[in-house]
C-alpha cells in the first residue's frame, strides 16, 4: 500500500499541479486578453476568438514549464500568482468598462 502511496504521490503530483497551474494561468490569460482587446475596441467575439484560439500554445507552454522546472516553488508561484493577477485585473477593468457604459 505505501509504494502504491508512494508512486502516486511522485508521479501524479507534478502532473496535477502543472495542470492546475496550466489551466490558471491560462483562464487569467483569456480573461485579461478578451477584456482588454474589448477596450481596445474589438467586437467581443473577435476578442473572445483571438484569446481562445492563443490559450491552447499558451497552456501548452505553461504546462511544460510546471512539470519540467527544478525551481517548482518558484514557478508554481509564478503561475499561480500570475493567474489570479491576471484575473483580477480582468475583473477591474471590466468594471471600469460596465461603469463607463461601453
Amino acid at each position: 500500500m505505501s509504494t502504491l502511496l508512494s508512486f502516486t504521490r511522485q508521479s501524479l503530483g507534478p502532473v496535477v499541479t502543472a495542470f492546475l497551474g496550466g489551466y490558471l494561468f491560462t483562464w487569467g490569460f483569456v480573461a485579461l486578453t478578451v477584456t482588454s482587446t474589448v477596450t481596445l475596441g474589438w467586437g467581443f467575439h473577435t476578442a473572445e476568438h483571438t484569446a481562445f484560439l492563443l490559450a491552447f500554445p499558451v497552456f501548452l507552454l505553461v504546462f511544460f514549464w510546471l512539470f519540467l522546472s527544478r525551481k517548482t516553488l518558484l514557478t508554481h508561484a509564478v503561475a499561480y500568482g500570475g493567474g489570479v493577477l491576471m484575473t483580477a485585473a480582468s475583473v477591474w477593468l471590466q468594471s471600469m468598462l460596465l461603469a463607463q457604459g461601453a
